[in-house]
């Protein structure tokens, strides 16, 4: 960890988040972490109405594919999102006047128009990307990564809380975590977060003296994103490289997913662990884990097929056809939803939805209507009941990229 480490790839006027310092390369290839984006659970349903009493998401819903940020500047990248009980917030990555890349976060009702927003989360002048979101109570955590390009320590872990009325509650949070007592000052990248009572857990992977490459890592923060004690390994390995963080909470404990070279070929393998557990490998290859409360897991195999893993069951592939990466989970009253990319040419994408099954069986598949998603960006989905969900992602060409958000009813 004694260089500088590059998060941005030059794209016409705007920067490309990779891994590492690599070069982005098409899905399929070891080099291409993806991106795992936040782990989303689904917040609240909204089945029964809405959490401030009103008419529930559901009864206001209205399918259909908006424009999140009409007004903003192109290369719009980076979109994720999550549900608080009555609205859906966003958040993206917006070029500043300086080709750098800040957040910012939006709110909207269930028929898709704005409510809150778009507000600038990031208060510094240095290069925010890859933001993730989670809401525990009632409270909102916005985190990101930021390179302030001085190296060899330039990415860092920077996080704000909002009220869900989007009022800030508190300024930018550079995570300051310890490791084993002693203060971990490395780089640290690929933020996931999952609600617990009274907090978060926050994973991501960082570097530290015990190991050349990045580790997975969880920590936990307090309502106020104070963190609580020391940050634990996911599973320190010193010998591999570990990206692709994901993180899920229930009641069977915090689990932990991500991304190493595998041992065994020339592609990456896919491991997890439950916290105080043992780490076991999900694939070999396998790519891009995703985790969801139960807890559900998903990964790709470095582009040929897309694996599922329900709780307490064995894996089912879904035997799918053309190079398929980047799978996403969203679970809401143990009824999960499966999103995956598939490549129609060069980095651009399809976006296939389906819903599952208790053993993993996808149900009817939809496929949303861009055909030029690109793949070095990821893409979110998040479920607001078991028959409605959002899905988050770019479309458009080089560099004129535009957030958009497609609202689904789900065939169950």
């Amino acid at each position: 960890m004694r260089r500088r480490w590059v998060l941005g790839c030059i794209l016409a006027v705007g920067l490309v988040a990779c891994a590492d310092d690599e070069p982005v390369t098409a899905p399929g290839s070891s080099t291409n972490a993806g991106g795992a984006g936040g782990t989303n659970t689904g917040g609240t349903s909204a089945g029964g109405g809405g959490a401030g009493g009103g008419p529930s998401c559901g009864d206001q819903w209205a399918n259909g594919t908006t424009e999140p940020d009409p007004d903003g500047p192109s290369t719009q990248i980076h979109g994720t999102s999550t549900f608080d009980g009555d609205h859906l917030w966003m958040a993206w990555n917006r070029p500043d006047s300086g080709s750098l890349f800040d957040v910012w976060l939006a709110a909207f009702a269930c028929d898709g128009s704005l409510v809150t927003g778009p507000i600038e989360v990031t208060q510094a002048d240095d290069n925010e990307l890859d933001p993730v979101l989670s809401v525990s109570g009632d409270r909102l955590l916005v985190a990101w990564v930021s390179d302030n390009g001085s190296g060899p320590n330039n990415l860092d872990i920077r996080y704000r809380i909002f009220s869900l009325s989007g009022a800030a509650l508190t300024d930018t949070i550079e995570l300051a975590a310890t490791r084993n007592g002693a203060a971990v000052t490395g780089n640290a990248i690929s933020p996931s977060l999952a609600p617990i009572n009274g907090g978060w857990m926050l994973a991501g992977a960082w570097g530290h003296d015990d190991a050349p490459a990045f580790q997975a890592f969880v920590v936990e923060l307090d309502i106020d994103g104070v963190v609580q004690g020391d940050a634990s390994d996911a599973d320190l390995d010193p010998a591999f490289g570990q990206t692709a963080i994901s993180v899920a909470a229930d009641e069977a404990g915090v689990h932990v997913a991500w991304q190493i070279d595998s041992t065994t070929s020339t592609a990456p393998a896919a491991w997890w662990t439950t916290l105080g557990g043992t780490a076991t490998m999900l694939g070999d290859p396998g790519a891009r884990p995703h985790l969801a409360p139960g807890p559900w897991a998903v990964w790709d195999t470095d582009g040929s097929d897309i694996v599922v893993q329900p709780p307490g069951a064995t894996p089912k592939p879904l035997n799918a056809t053309g190079l398929v990466h980047s799978p996403q989970l969203a679970v809401v009253d143990d009824e999960a939803t499966l999103l995956w990319m598939e490549v129609t040419s060069g980095i651009k994408n399809r976006i296939h939805v389906a819903t599952l099954g208790a053993d993993g069986t996808p149900g009817v598949t939809m496929t949303l209507a861009t055909q030029e998603a690109p793949s070095v960006y990821p893409v979110d989905l998040t479920m607001v009941d078991t028959t409605h969900a959002v899905v988050v992602y770019q479309d458009g060409t080089s560099p004129d990229f535009r957030l958009k958000a497609e609202w689904l009813t789900l065939p169950r």
